[in-house]
């Protein structure tokens, strides 16, 4: 009579989480997509490019020995597309400080190079979202964490015999385990 009761409990648990686990997946699959799409961009993030911008990169010849009056003159006449913020001039060239880029001005032969950054507005929500740098967002980025754990926890117990946590299952979560690990060394 015992074992009948702990074999109906083990199953009225595997059922639980069984109808736990699938209802929270359907929830949250939508948040999982989006987290595992910004993970998979993150990955591939270096140190000399945000994977949220697209750089634009601008050559002009223009004309020579411009000072920087003569430069904002002429940037506000031919390339109002682009705000300028600021000229400081160098040694050799002129640092010109745009709204979202930077650029250089060289007046011996009148090279005027620079950049603008653009965000990819969905790579660039995401990735706030990721980083949890949305207002307002931490209660549910928490949320998913909580049902994260008890997707691992439950997915362990929902599956019975030599396929689940007693047979094979025991040794890849040994494997999934081990190989975090393996990197820390």
């Amino acid at each position: 009579m015992e074992q009948n009761m702990k074999l109906l409990s083990k199953n009225k648990l595997r059922k639980w989480f069984r109808l736990i686990h699938r209802d929270l997946g359907y929830f949250f699959v939508g948040i999982t997509i989006i987290y595992a799409v910004s993970g998979i961009i993150l990955n591939h993030k270096t140190h000399e490019s945000d994977p949220a911008y697209k750089t634009e990169y601008f050559n002009f010849k223009i004309k020579k020995s411009l000072s920087p009056d003569e430069l904002t003159a002429y940037w506000s006449l031919n390339l109002k597309d682009y705000k300028l913020n600021r000229i400081i001039p160098n040694a050799e060239a002129y640092d010109v400080y745009l709204k979202g880029g930077l650029g250089k001005y060289d007046p011996v032969n009148g090279n005027l190079q620079f950049e603008i950054y653009k965000k990819k507005k969905w790579v660039y929500f995401i990735n706030k979202l990721h980083y949890n740098s949305k207002l307002g967002w931490t209660f549910m980025a928490d949320l998913f964490a909580v049902v994260l754990i008890f997707f691992a926890i439950s997915g362990i117990f929902m599956v019975p015999g030599k396929k689940g946590i007693s047979g094979r299952g025991k040794w890849l979560i040994a494997i999934g385990i081990i190989i975090p690990f393996l990197f820390f060394l």
